[in-house]
């Protein structure tokens, strides 16, 4: 047992220890007389303002905040999210940007499976934004009613992600048949019609035929004078 022991032990048992008394067990004969001559120095402790501060580490602390690495590239992409018209107009007219960026992420999965069981990192990750504000946006939908937002906790582990679906009817046929792109310019050339090749070769043949009828047909002889 160390002497750092030895002390802690003798002041717990509530007994005065005395270097005299630790100094003569044999533990360590060389370093016991060093400490007793002085040519061993102890380091002196540091003041309680200077020591470093330890983080007592647990599986039940809390999460460090979710941080972007590139602000300006989770904005942008936020933005974007939210032009892609994710839902009526008029719907999204009653949301912030952050929440018709979440509403785009449950409108795709809703689309591909049925429901939304993406959890809310993951929608914060892809959304551009934090935690809490997928949070807020998925209460904001469910105070709505647009969403029903179903539970999964599980006793003694991690709960499992929530399962988001769909309730606002005009939401869902705005999902299944999408926004509808409208032409930009231009005008409609209507397409013709299919044409078998020999079909092409007897039109290619009959046109110099009509064209050599035509021409005798306005030929006139010419009179005496020359003139026709």
């Amino acid at each position: 047992m160390s002497t750092y022991h030895q002390l802690m032990s003798a002041g717990l048992s509530g007994r005065p220890a005395r270097l005299e008394d630790l100094l003569a067990r044999p533990t360590d004969p060389e370093r016991l007389a060093g400490y007793a001559s002085g040519e061993i120095a102890t380091r002196p402790a540091l003041p309680i303002a200077e020591r470093p501060q330890r983080r007592l580490l647990s599986r039940f602390r809390r999460p460090q905040p979710q941080r972007s690495p590139d602000r300006e590239k989770s904005i942008r992409r936020r933005r974007t999210l939210a032009a892609t018209w994710p839902m009526p107009p008029a719907m999204a007219g009653l949301l912030t940007t952050s929440q018709v960026a979440y509403a785009r992420i449950v409108s795709d999965e809703v689309h591909r499976t049925g429901d939304c069981r993406l959890t809310l990192d993951e929608i914060a990750a892809r959304g551009g934004m934090c935690r809490k504000t997928a949070k807020r946006a998925q209460d904001r939908l469910a105070e709505l009613r647009w969403i029903t937002v179903d539970h999964r906790p599980v006793p003694g582990r991690k709960h499992l992600s929530n399962i988001v679906r769909v309730l606002s009817a005009e939401w869902l046929t705005w999902i299944k048949m999408g926004p509808k792109p409208r032409r930009i310019g231009g005008h409609s050339c209507p397409t013709t019609e299919n044409q078998s090749s020999s079909s092409m070769n007897s039109a290619s043949v009959e046109r110099p035929k009509r064209a050599l009828e035509w021409a005798e047909k306005r030929w006139r002889p010419p009179t005496e004078d020359g003139r026709r």
